[in-house]
């Protein structure tokens, strides 16, 4: 028999037991003396009991053991200290599945068998990572061991922990958790069904007699590397720099999804900061958590990937390195084979260097995976996605595209020809290898291109080869190990005092704005992370607690450097109060509305509306298309945009939103008859007033009114002007014929650059199209403000005057029906 579960029953008290039987005892002599009796051994039992339910309560409670407890007696909590919400769930109960957690190692042990060489997953640099059932639901995991410890083993573990703890993106390995157990460190992450993608492409059919992987997975898993890759550099409020993309850190779901993972050489870096290739020797910090590349003076990485001048003396990486280790993946996925791979010739055991001859010849489709069916592709597509991957992988960083430039090639919205490649009989070979025999021509390198002056010391196992290089001469430091790396920063449940003492009691000297009913207050926590601070009103208001619910729960599954950043909240006192970063809390719509007067000093200058529109279609394209479930937002609106002291946007008001789950065919819908449609008029959609069904075309229309306020300074609804909605005055100019340009906000003073103007009415008019199926979408919103006018040719489409009318009809009726009520 197996032991699977171990319950402790306590007796209740006994005061709780009823005294049923109270017949005397014959032969009673002295009943004061028994009753004295009874009530010491009472007494006694009731510290026994005490003694027993405490030392139970002890032991559950340690972090090395798992239990499922139940100590309602001593733990019942009064209204003010809980929060329920309409169906009866408990916040923190609710929020706190959103976020990474502490595993005890017992889990961890019972659900990889005791860590059974059965259930391992594979191996890497610094542990094992083991397959493991959760005993507490069942849910597989995968669970990265680190056996060794030290400094610079720690470090590792913590950059990673760090680092994947706040990313919140489709493409990238979501992590469950971590745990510390004497000398083991262990991070725990969704489990990948497929395993990596070197385990996959390059396995021998012969050998499995699993068929390759098709040309379409194969696009989609490079895509999907493309698009992490893009939202690490460019995305969050620091860049993250991984220095280790290869094809065995590339993980595929049970859709053969891309999944990026292993981030224990991940660095930040600072978006204005401008670094140049090669630096004065730094010094490495001990101090500071965030890893960034001006303390890091190691390579690391593996060789076939890394850059050229990751090998010279005194540089760091940059985001192009990364670019260049994902070129070098694309040539991979396109061709079938590994990057430095000793079984071939030798003109051929690099494949970069074989591929760009290739190139030069004009025979580049020569490198193409031979196990792929004929007929299963376009060689015109292996073409594109090998010279994709020559151009990032360029010897000069400067030379090499961008992330997003790389999404925008392999997304359907590129228009024209790749820019062409250089001839690469200039170029040194990426490894020079040494040709006295064959034997030492596929066991050593004799040197590396660029190489200047770097200790460099090799290993060769088997198929990979990895590389280690000190840059200067090795700093003395401490052996004392970092203590604080376990310092996780994602929302937590803040008391309700600390609050109250960053505020000064909510006084009226740290309100700075009203926001989505309620008042925002900027503190301090811990004296030095500064944030804004929503309290809310109406607190016995059911629908009010209800978004209050909503819009934490949601806030914690995303991050984006253009959503507002939850750092905790509040329920304590009958309170709600929400806690974000902090950022200069102007709303959008105080600066486009407020001063309305031809006051030109006060009017938001045209660069930063450009760059505001940019940004929130960025973030919008987040939600629809980036993250692991699709976000409907329905509340996309001047006020609910936040501006920074840089004029960087923050879209906020997340308590209506929408999460749809993935499947391989596209978001799940579920439809709801019982949905009401919610939301601020002039920024719904048509079909959403009529059928309550919210699309990412919901959006679209949305952001289309926030455009056409940026660029006419007015509001989306206003009862003083005749025609009331914008929208309606856009549709008006369109069918008089009058140009779009006269809409231009007045207080401009006609300081605006045209070519952007014009494309941001045209813009505005072609989102807020009646026909949702003739609405751009985000991704090519995204492109068009890149500067992709043809793009905008194709979705501009005219619309029938009395087709508008009959779709805006509701909307028209309800403004008519408040216009009679004399309501202004």
């Amino acid at each position: 028999m197996q032991l699977t579960h171990l319950c402790f029953m306590l007796p209740v008290d006994l005061d709780e037991i009823e005294q049923n039987d109270t017949r005397q005892v014959p032969g009673t002599i002295n009943k004061e003396v028994d009753m004295d009796k009874e009530k010491e051994n009472r007494r006694r039992y009731h510290h026994f009991i005490d003694f027993i339910r405490k030392s139970l309560e002890r032991f559950c409670n340690h972090r090395w053991v798992g239990f499922c407890r139940d100590f309602s007696k001593q733990h019942k909590q009064n209204y003010s200290e809980t929060f329920q919400d309409i169906s009866g769930i408990l916040l923190s109960d609710k929020l706190n599945n959103n976020n990474p957690r502490i595993f005890s190692y017992s889990e961890l042990y019972i659900g990889t068998n005791g860590f059974s060489e059965d259930e391992i997953l594979g191996s890497g640099g610094f542990g094992r990572v083991y397959r493991a059932v959760l005993p507490s639901d069942g849910t597989v995991v995968a669970v990265k061991c680190v056996v060794e410890k030290g400094d610079k083993i720690e470090k590792t573990f913590a950059a990673e922990l760090m680092a994947v703890a706040q990313l919140r993106h489709r493409n990238l390995v979501k992590l469950r958790g971590w745990c510390v157990y004497e000398n083991q460190l262990l991070l725990v992450y969704d489990y990948m069904p497929n395993r990596s993608l070197d385990r996959v492409l390059f396995k021998q059919q012969e050998k499995t007699g699993i068929a390759p992987l098709s040309w379409e997975t194969r696009w989609k898993i490079i895509s999907g590397l493309a698009g992490a890759l893009f939202y690490l550099h460019e995305q969050l409020e620091t860049q993250i720099i991984h220095r280790d993309i290869k094809t065995s850190n590339v993980m595929l779901d049970s859709h053969y999804n891309a999944r990026l993972g292993d981030f224990g050489l991940a660095r930040w870096l600072d978006h204005e900061l401008q670094l140049p290739t090669s630096l004065p020797t730094p010094t490495l910090s001990t101090r500071s958590q965030k890893f960034r590349l001006a303390e890091t003076t190691r390579i690391g990485g593996t060789i076939g990937y890394l850059s050229p001048e990751s090998f010279q003396r005194n540089t760091m990486a940059t985001a192009k390195s990364d670019v260049f280790s994902f070129g070098i993946v694309a040539l991979e996925v396109a061709s079938g084979r590994r990057a430095v791979d000793l079984a071939y010739p030798d003109e051929q055991i690099v494949l970069l260097d074989w591929v760009r001859q290739l190139s030069d010849e004009g025979m580049c489709l020569k490198a193409r995976d031979l196990r792929l069916p004929e007929g299963s592709y376009k060689g015109s597509d292996i073409e594109r996605l090998m010279h994709l991957g020559l151009l990032c992988s360029l010897n000069s960083p400067q030379l090499r595209p961008t992330m997003k430039w790389v999404v925008e090639a392999l997304s359907s919205n590129f228009v024209g020809e790749l820019p062409a490649l250089p001839s690469f009989q200039s170029h040194p070979f990426y490894i020079s290898l040494s040709s006295a025999t064959t034997t030492a021509t596929r066991t050593t390198i004799s040197t590396i291109s660029a190489a200047s002056n770097s200790s460099i010391y090799f290993t060769a196992t088997e198929d990979t080869m990895f590389l280690t290089a000190e840059n200067g001469e090795s700093k003395s430091r401490s052996d004392e190990r970092v203590k604080t790396f376990l310092s996780v920063d994602t929302p937590r449940e803040i008391s309700y005092k600390e609050l109250v003492s960053a505020t000064n009691n909510f006084s009226e000297d740290r309100r700075v704005a009203e926001l989505d009913f309620g008042t925002a207050y900027h503190a301090y926590l811990d004296n030095h992370h500064h944030v804004l601070v929503k309290r809310l009103g109406m607190r016995t208001c059911p629908a009010l607690r209800s978004r209050f619910s909503d819009e934490l729960r949601n806030l914690t599954r995303l991050r984006h450097r253009n959503l507002v950043q939850l750092r905790g909240w509040c329920t304590e006192q009958g309170e709600m109060l929400v806690v974000y970063d902090y950022s200069a809390c102007q709303l959008l719509s105080h600066l486009l509305f407020q001063h309305r007067q031809e006051n030109t000093n006060l009017a938001l200058k045209w660069s930063h509306r450009y760059k505001i529109m940019k940004s929130l279609a960025s973030a919008i394209l987040y939600l629809h298309e980036e993250w692991d479930e699709q976000v409907i937002h329905k509340n996309i609106t001047s006020s609910a945009i936040i501006l920074d002291q840089n004029m960087n946007p923050r879209l906020s008001c997340f308590a209506l939103a929408e999460f749809l789950a993935r499947n391989e065919h596209g978001p799940h819908v579920i439809i709801d008859p019982k949905k009401s449609v919610q939301g601020i008029f002039g920024y719904m959609s048509p079909e959403y007033i009529q059928t309550a069904e919210a699309k990412t075309s919901t959006d679209v229309y949305s952001f289309g009114v926030v455009v056409l306020e940026v660029v006419s300074g007015r509001m989306a609804v206003d009862f003083r002007r005749p025609e009331v909605l914008l929208v309606k005055k856009v549709h008006e100019f369109e069918n008089q014929q009058r140009s779009l340009l006269e809409l231009v906000d007045g207080r401009l003073g006609g300081d605006y650059d045209h070519k952007e103007l014009a494309r941001l009415v045209r813009l505005g008019k072609a989102c807020t199209n009646s026909n949702p199926e003739l609405r751009p979408s985000m991704r090519q919103i995204v492109s068009i403000l890149d500067g992709n006018d043809s793009l905008l040719k194709e979705v501009q489409r005219p619309e029938n005057p009395e087709e508008w009318q009959n779709q805006n009809g509701r909307s028209l009726s309800l403004i008519r029906r408040i216009q009679a009520l004399g309501i202004q």
